[in-house]
């Protein structure tokens, strides 16, 4: 996995999944490239930084009230079931290259090919209330379920709230707007299968404190890797996810 640096020290940056930038293709390969779940460690970008954008989420929000209540704010998309099942496919067939636990999970292909991840995101994403089929609701629940294993606390509903406030925000203009619906939603569904089967790890491993602490220190690391940031170290505040 490739690991991004943050380009300032003690920056409170908290890093985005990006699109990739340029024309649209259709090939079978150019789809099979955009899927692979390695490539979701080298699709973060900087973002989140109070310091460098001049105004905290709080003020922004304030401020473009109206573009985040937008219909089109946090980059929506037409769900597909043909493409939610290819990306659960892809992923299915090595979760490894995901993430680097020791899963649970007796056979984490099968629970991405059955359908069973979809069940525990969606469900998660309505627990938060977080909305559904936008990139923006995908990356708040992934940062967010990231967050609570790695610190073993569970977020309010005003910090869910923050963080989808956070990630709508920062989402403005990100190359991701100007593509077509498919490849929002595989970007998006990287995310939610990411989140899906860290939560399904916690239900199967919460009787069992050492198991616990195994897979939070497992998300700790991948964030790290994916991330370059200390989910540790990072606070949750009215303004989301902070240094």
């Amino acid at each position: 996995m490739r690991h991004y640096r943050s380009a300032k020290d003690g920056a409170a940056a908290l890093l985005l999944l990006l699109g990739t930038a340029g024309c649209s293709k259709s090939s079978e390969a150019d789809n099979a490239a955009e899927i692979d779940p390695a490539r979701v460690t080298r699709l973060f970008t900087e973002g989140f930084n109070s310091e460098t954008t001049g105004a905290s989420a709080t003020e922004q929000t304030s401020q473009h009230g109206s573009q985040i209540a937008d219909p089109r704010a946090g980059i929506p998309f037409d769900r597909s079931r043909t493409v939610t099942a290819k990306v659960e496919e892809a992923v299915s067939k090595d979760p490894g290259s995901l993430l680097s636990l020791r899963f649970a999970l007796a056979a984490p292909g099968d629970f991405l090919r059955s359908g069973k991840a979809r069940t525990v995101w969606a469900r998660e994403l309505a627990a938060r209330n977080y909305p559904a089929d936008t990139v923006a609701g995908a990356t708040a629940l992934m940062f967010g379920v990231a967050w609570e294993l790695a610190n073993a606390r569970k977020l309010s509903a005003a910090d869910n709230a923050a963080i989808l406030r956070q990630v709508t925000t920062k989402l403005r203009g990100d190359p991701l707007e100007r593509q077509n619906d498919e490849r929002r939603q595989i970007q998006a569904d990287l995310r939610l299968i990411t989140a899906g089967l860290w939560l399904e790890e916690a239900y199967l491993r919460e009787r069992y404190p050492e198991q616990m602490r195994d897979l939070s220190d497992a998300v700790h690391r991948d964030m790290q890797k994916m991330t370059s940031n200390d989910m540790r170290k990072i606070a949750v505040t009215a303004d989301g996810l902070s240094d």
